[in-house]
């Protein structure tokens, strides 16, 4: 399955977003070995660094050359047919990186390659990312990217309306596949699978151990089936099945409605209320099917947007999993704010902020960063369609109201709680029923959604599949139907947790089982798994102090009722700026209800620093003072907060807590009025 979910640099400063199945989650420091934790980080331009020269190096048959962006990495490109038919003549030149390991005193084992996701990026533009995860495999292995034909340095495929339209539209789509002609079939999977085989060979590698992320963990099981005996290991991290799937994606549903729930229930206000999440979206689908909501919300950017709440703007956003974590962790007190005090700001601006986050391109968009073209090309090839792709355009209208008629008789639930109509309503970026339409046909020597040919068996080696139990892009029931296609394999369910586990793990977990599983074929003690935070929901959403239930007093309080009401809602404007991380692209933005915020990231020490200058996230309740976030475990947040009171009344507060800590709870120590306030309450 594949929506765009672009994270490289565009109109914003931001990764920018192919959302997708998906374009890898995460975005990566482009140099250097440090991880840049962060979705949303607008990566460095590799032409941007100046390294000292240094001599090429053979390796098998091939000269490699220094990187020009990194000081310790070697390049080269592998020509290759377009088309090894030979029906459509050219060559394309596939790019990839070497990073020699770094122990020259032990014998080299077998070479780590990565592969990123997508469709449509480079593996080599996520390389801090993989070193990081490499870690201390390095001393003895080789790490390979390789960017795969039409996109990174590989000849990116360029459709510009494609690339430059904020949002996917037929015409733009059509445009690609005219654009592309009678290559659209020659970017498929299957092909850039074995460009890579070929680029190994040449290397004179024997085996490997192959990581791939999101659509990277289809590219390898295709590797896996076209070239099996290639592999030592596979890791498969955010997996879903690269055959037998169905082009409605059922699982979607049943992993959205699954996230809400268990959120709602591992969360320690939100486990107590009468129904379940579900519950209360459903009502409120059901509410504005017939009376939409509509207003004016600020994205975590502060820009203002004309929003609507909808059925078909909320199934976007119970799907797409652009913003995993601020979604999941909003969208049940949002909509519980609606339906108890009329207030739809919190929900207004949660959809904001997830259509900004979604957008496919912008003008000026580079497609080495992320090819829209491939990401249709591969889609349109490689992926399971409810209609015929081997029948003209024309025909599969009828096929396509066949299949949604059929469809709708045998299981119109499939996305509940929204209709067929209401899920199929949603952007093109993300809705893949509609995407491939009018793409060209492809040609008898590559079939249409089998870059696995049908008798093919998958390798032998051990694999190890990953799947967040709360990602909705490549839920765990893909996950288990991968498994089942490897003789020796091994599901590791990471729970509160998205897509994507191991690459920027901030709790340190899957990416331990990854370096125990490369170094012994075994990722030996799994139970970290079942150990990582649960996501931490706003407990309500509020307009003023007084609607929010205090803190508990501490030995040494002398604060009011109030004071503690006061000091809950400086702890939940906190919270709250902390959460617009996940979304924010520039630095800066606005509270919930007013002032603002701005940040700096210290990447060596992975600290977050936020200036907050009379934020409200109630109506009644200013907040000044900074704060920081220790991205990495042990995720210690510390702020010191000025506040001021509905009464006037002013105050200092510190509140403290570890982000990464299971139920945490979070101490809140100072003064309000002259009253000494402490008191703990659930992390904010």
């Amino acid at each position: 399955m594949g929506t765009i979910d672009q994270r490289y640099p565009s109109g914003k400063s931001t990764c920018n977003r192919v959302a997708a199945r998906w374009l890898g989650v995460l975005c990566f420091v482009l140099v250097g070995t440090a991880f840049a934790f962060a979705v949303r980080k607008r990566p460095q331009a590799l032409s941007q660094r100046e390294v000292p020269a240094r001599a090429a190096i053979l390796m098998g048959s091939l000269t490699l050359h220094p990187c020009a962006y990194a000081s310790d990495a070697y390049c080269g490109r592998l020509p290759r047919a377009l088309d090894p038919t030979g029906a459509v003549p050219g060559m394309i030149d596939v790019s990839f990186e070497v990073d020699p390991h770094t122990d020259a005193t032990q014998p080299p084992l077998e070479p780590i390659v990565f592969q990123e996701g997508g469709p449509g990026l480079g593996s080599t533009f996520s390389r801090g990312g993989y070193l990081y995860l490499a870690g201390p495999l390095r001393a003895r292995h080789d790490v390979i990217m390789m960017d795969p034909r039409g996109t990174g340095h590989s000849q990116p495929v360029e459709c510009p309306a494609a690339q430059n339209d904020y949002l996917l539209t037929q015409s733009a789509i059509m445009q690609c596949g005219v654009l592309l002609g009678d290559t659209a079939d020659l970017y498929g999977t299957g092909l850039a699978a074995d460009d890579l085989d070929a680029i190994l060979s040449a290397l004179g590698v024997g085996q490997i151990d192959l990581y791939g992320d999101s659509y990277g963990t289809f590219f390898s099981e295709t590797y896996s089936a076209r070239h099996p005996e290639r592999l030592r290991a596979l890791v498969l991290d955010g997996a879903y099945p690269v055959r037998d799937q169905s082009p409605w994606w059922p699982q979607v549903g049943t992993a959205m409605r699954y996230a809400f729930n268990t959120a709602c229930e591992r969360a320690e206000d939100c486990s107590n209320l009468p129904g379940t999440a579900l519950d209360r979206l459903t009502a409120l689908v059901q509410q504005v099917r017939t009376s939409p909501i509509k207003g004016i919300a600020q994205d975590a950017d502060g820009v203002l947007h004309d929003v609507t709440i909808d059925p078909a703007s909320l199934a976007y956003l119970s799907t797409t999993d652009s913003l995993y974590y601020p979604v999941t962790r909003e969208t049940d007190p949002a909509v519980r704010a609606i339906q108890e005090n009329g207030d739809s700001l919190p929900l207004l601006r949660l959809i904001a902020e997830n259509n900004s986050d979604s957008l496919s391109g912008s003008p000026g968009s580079n497609p080495e960063y992320g090819s829209n073209g491939l990401y249709l090309a591969v889609n349109c090839q490689d992926y399971p369609q409810i209609y015929d792709m081997t029948s003209p355009p024309e025909a599969r209208i009828a096929q396509r109201a066949a299949s949604f008629a059929l469809q709708r008789k045998t299981d119109p639930n499939i996305y509940y709680p929204f209709t067929l109509a209401e899920y199929n309503a949603m952007q093109l970026d993300y809705s893949l029923l509609d995407q491939c339409i009018t793409w060209p046909v492809p040609s008898p020597a590559y079939p249409p959604g089998q870059p696995v040919p049908p008798d093919a068996t998958f390798t032998a080696a051990p694999v190890l599949v990953f799947n967040g139990d709360m990602d909705t892009l490549t839920p765990v029931l893909e996950g288990v139907e991968v498994s089942k296609e490897y003789g020796h394999a091994q599901q590791v369910i990471t729970h509160n947790t998205f897509h994507v586990s191991a690459i920027g793990d901030e709790d340190n977990c899957a990416q331990k089982l990854v370096r125990r599983f490369i170094a012994n074929l075994d990722p030996g003690d799994t139970s970290c798994a079942a150990d990582i935070a649960e996501v931490r929901l706003v407990p309500k959403f509020a307009t003023a102090a007084s609607q929010l239930d205090p803190p508990e007093a501490l030995p040494g309080n002398q604060g009011t009722p109030t004071d503690l009401q006061v000091a809950a809602a400086a702890a939940y404007a906190l919270g709250d700026v902390l959460d617009l991380y996940w979304a924010n692209d520039s630095g800066s933005g606005v509270g919930l209800r007013g002032g603002t915020w701005s940040s700096d990231w210290n990447q060596s020490g992975n600290i977050w620093t936020v200036t907050l200058h009379q934020v409200r996230w109630t109506n009644d309740v200013a907040v000044s003072g900074r704060f920081t976030w220790n991205y990495y475990k042990p995720g210690a947040v510390n702020g010191q907060l000025s506040v001021t009171g509905p009464s006037g009344e002013n105050g200092k507060v510190t509140v403290t807590f570890n982000s990464r800590e299971p139920d945490a709870q979070a101490t809140i120590t100072g003064s309000i009025g002259g009253r000494a306030v402490v008191a703990t309450m659930y992390a904010p």
